[in-house]
């Protein structure tokens, strides 16, 4: 295999790696968990826990003054988390008091401005789907990753019997001038 050849199988490897990472960590990322609160609007997320079950996420705030209310009530509505008044992103976690449904909240305080919230939080009974995203891209990472480091090999290869070629004109040049 010749340096051409290697350095190409290198450029595809690393455009397959870089897109299997793509989709498997992105694609499906950007299009999950979204949602339109009308200004002056609340968003209710809600969902059961049993006691002493943790959950963790966050989430983002566009549109606007990118500002929300956030807060987190548990099963009797009362209050157990408040971060008044969040500005672009927050992450946080809490582990259930007791049983029951807890419902997390989004107050768009601005009356004209609608916003889109990005939220990432899961619970703890929502069962891990691969999406056929990330099904493709983990074995175009593997797969590029071989042809990359195939190409690479090509590469030092081609190199090494460069410098073999070399010491060999160089060897049949000495034997001429001899002559």
């Amino acid at each position: 295999m010749n340096r051409r050849t290697s350095l190409v199988l290198m450029f595809v490897g690393m455009s397959v790696l870089i897109s299997g990472f793509y989709l498997a960590f992105f694609w499906m990322k950007l299009q999950k968990g979204y949602y339109d609160v009308e200004g002056g609007a609340v968003l209710q997320l809600s969902w059961y826990l049993e006691e002493g079950d943790r959950t963790e996420g966050g989430f983002t705030v566009s549109g606007g003054n990118e500002e929300v209310r956030f807060y987190i009530e548990n099963p009797s509505g009362v209050i157990i988390y408040d971060a008044g008044i969040v500005k672009t992103r927050l992450s946080t976690g809490f582990t259930a008091g007791y049983s029951g449904i807890y419902s997390l909240y989004f107050e768009n305080l601005e009356p004209l401005s609608d916003k889109v919230i990005h939220v990432r939080f899961r619970s703890p009974y929502e069962p891990r789907r691969f999406t056929p995203f990330e099904i493709l891209g983990l074995p175009m990472m593997f797969g590029g990753t071989a042809i990359l480091i195939y190409g690479v090999i090509g590469v030092v290869r081609a190199l090494r019997g460069s410098k073999d070629l070399t010491e060999s004109v160089q060897l049949i040049v000495l034997r001429r001038a001899r002559l």
